[in-house]
């Protein structure tokens, strides 16, 4: 059982306080959770978690993003240098974070890279936490909705446990003399072809414009990579079955059923695909006009998708 200490900011006192108290912190562990992330232009930060050490005590503190709250005090303790930010998968979270409030978390250890860079296969919060730390994440809370006040007690405790396991999974990587560093700017020049910053062109659900099938599908053939290539073949394979929720939370825990088998077969058994990482490349399948939601809120693959699928589909 983990002991760390929760508290729920809301107002501009708390975060005033909390900026005073973090001052003084070696690491900070960040994490995030969002809404409507597929779609970039409807895309909120919805919470903010961090967690820190106070004496010995892991503390972990989450920030209600939707309450109105001016997060600009968080700049300085998020970019000055001192103190390390540990951030699991940071390709996600730290460009969030600049995307929405300008705010470039830097010097950052991504405990995600870390593993990988090590040589692991499994590298998601949830397969670390075990490995490493003898953890067993509940993920019940993983397709919760995050734009829904008051937050229930549950959603808290989701929240806090993701953000206190990358503090100690940090520590514990620094223990075994693993390097998790991640450049903020030269990683988001490498994604916007695949989720796109808040000036690229928008994206609106639905057809997809007046590109033709073929432009689309030249395009998107060259750089779509692996984990994306699996999730296109889901969602054409399954039309209609996921949202984008089920499918990102889903996707790196139920290998079973024509959907284990599409994973396994494009990515191999062995590697596992981080939730946040799977939202990126949904996101971005969106974007290049490959897959589009119905008016159902499920994933459905476009004709320039189904097409890019059957040319990569694994026999």
């Amino acid at each position: 059982m983990l002991d760390y200490r929760l508290e729920l900011i809301d107002d501009h006192p708390g975060l005033t306080t909390l900026i005073d108290r973090i001052d003084s912190a070696h690491a900070l562990a960040l994490d995030i959770e969002t809404i409507n992330w597929w779609d970039p232009q409807s895309e909120r930060v919805a919470l903010l978690q961090l967690a820190f050490r106070e004496g010995r005590q892991p503390q972990v503190v989450i920030i209600d993003a939707l309450a109105q709250l001016d997060l600009e005090p968080l700049r300085l303790p998020f970019e000055q240098r001192r103190t390390t930010k540990a951030i699991h998968n940071a390709g996600y979270d730290a460009v969030r974070l600049s995307r929405h409030f300008r705010i470039n978390t830097s010097p950052i250890h991504d405990t995600m890279l870390a593993a990988r860079r090590s040589g692991e296969r499994r590298c998601s919060l949830q397969a670390q936490a075990q490995t490493h730390l003898g953890l067993q994440l509940d993920k019940m809370e993983q397709r919760s909705d995050w734009s829904r006040r008051p937050l229930g007690e549950a959603q808290l405790r989701y929240a806090a446990l993701d953000a206190v396991c990358t503090l100690l999974l940090y520590e514990d990587q620094i223990g075994r003399g693993l390097h998790g560093d991640y450049e903020l700017r030269e990683r988001t020049q490498q994604r916007q072809t695949s989720l796109p910053l808040s000036d690229a062109p928008s994206f609106t659900p639905g057809p997809s414009g007046s590109r033709a099938p073929e432009d689309v599908e030249a395009s998107a053939a060259a750089g779509l990579s692996a984990p994306a290539q699996a999730l296109l073949g889901i969602v054409t394979e399954l039309a209609g079955r996921y949202s984008p929720e089920r499918l990102a939370a889903s996707v790196g825990s139920e290998r079973v059923g024509l959907a284990g088998w599409i994973i396994d077969r494009v990515l191999g058994s062995e590697t596992d695909v981080d939730e946040d990482t799977a939202k990126i490349e949904i996101a971005g399948l969106c974007e290049r006009g490959l897959v589009r939601l119905t008016a159902m809120r499920r994933l459905e693959a476009t004709e320039p998708g189904t097409h890019l699928w059957q040319r990569v589909k694994p026999v």
